[in-house]
């Protein structure tokens, strides 16, 4: 049975349309893999170096308070058990961050990299001037180093997908001060 041209053209735009609605799906990922990434980044960028004393650990120069010297001398005395002490600071945590840091980069990476082979791209907007095709505006700030009318924030990120966007991003632009 032969399909008329007509069949054939709807087929084709339904079929446009699933594979859309799939794309726009895979993109909550990525926002979730984004958010994870900027999460990791945060988690890294703040734990501290391998100089300076762990956080919650005493610094050996300063003077015991008044219950660390108790501790100390009642781990002194004989007939009292020792309590148990923290086991020094290593680098275990920093090592667990910076690792689950590079696995989500990978994942995303990859994700961002099949999405690009499908030709979905990301839509420039942060520093770009506002689109109203491409974006969708959320809210305005002040913001007076740069042009009025242009990006500040990206809250959302947009995507193009071959000719068409695919979704717009979701931005914050920036206004002059008011005159008052």
């Amino acid at each position: 049975m032969t399909r008329s041209p007509r069949d054939l053209a709807q087929q084709k735009i339904q079929l446009r349309k699933q594979q859309e609605s799939l794309l726009r799906d895979l993109l909550t990922v990525v926002d979730a893999l984004d958010h994870a990434a900027d999460h990791w980044h945060q988690a890294d960028s703040s734990q501290p170096s391998a100089q300076s004393p762990a956080q919650g650990q005493p610094d050996p120069e300063a003077p015991l308070p008044q219950w660390q010297r108790w501790r100390q001398w009642l781990g002194q005395c004989p007939l009292v058990a020792p309590a148990p002490l923290a086991p020094p600071p290593t680098d275990a945590l920093t090592d667990v961050v910076a690792s689950a840091r590079q696995g989500i980069d990978l994942i995303r990476d990859s994700m961002l990299t099949v999405l690009s082979q499908h030709q979905i791209v990301p839509l420039p907007a942060r520093g770009h001037p506002f689109d109203p095709n491409q974006m969708h505006a959320l809210g305005q700030r002040v913001d007076t180093t740069c042009d009025p009318n242009t990006v500040v924030q990206e809250v959302v990120r947009g995507y193009r997908w071959q000719d068409r966007v695919l979704r717009e991003a979701q931005v914050i632009v920036a206004v002059p001060p008011s005159q008052d």
